[in-house]
């Protein structure tokens, strides 16, 4: 699971890295437009799951698994969440003086402080507990 996990967090970094930069490569023109700048924000949490996945995978398994209880509930609701944020799915553009999508940033970085402070505590509870 361990190598699984790497591999994943490596390629998710890897799309954020293309899709920030599809343009410059001209891999796509005026074809993706919107889409692809409302997409490609949802792939920043990659990074970071990128550096825990690093950073478990040279720990022993004990901390590993610790970690791994709270990262698999954690991710895909992240991931899930931040991609109806992004795609506008809960709000119209506009509304009331324009502040409808106002909180759509805090609501980000709230889930991804949110994953960062867990992933730590775990990974403490898991190397506590060998």
């Amino acid at each position: 699971m361990k190598n699984a996990l790497l591999v994943f967090s490596v390629v998710g970094t890897g799309m954020l890295y293309v899709l920030f930069n599809t343009r410059d490569f001209g891999l796509c023109a005026e074809v993706c437009g919107d889409w692809l700048d409302k997409t490609q924000n949802n792939f920043l949490f990659f990074p970071i799951l990128l550096a825990f996945s690093v950073a478990v995978y040279f720990m022993k398994q004990q901390v590993f698994k610790s970690w791994w209880k709270f990262a698999r509930i954690a991710v895909p609701i992240i991931f899930i969440i931040s991609t109806v944020i992004n795609l506008q799915f809960h709000h119209r553009s506009g509304g009331l003086f324009n502040m409808d999508n106002m909180f759509d940033l805090p609501i980000l970085i709230l889930m991804y402080t949110i994953f960062i402070v867990g992933s730590l505590v775990q990974i403490y509870r898991g190397y506590r507990s060998k």
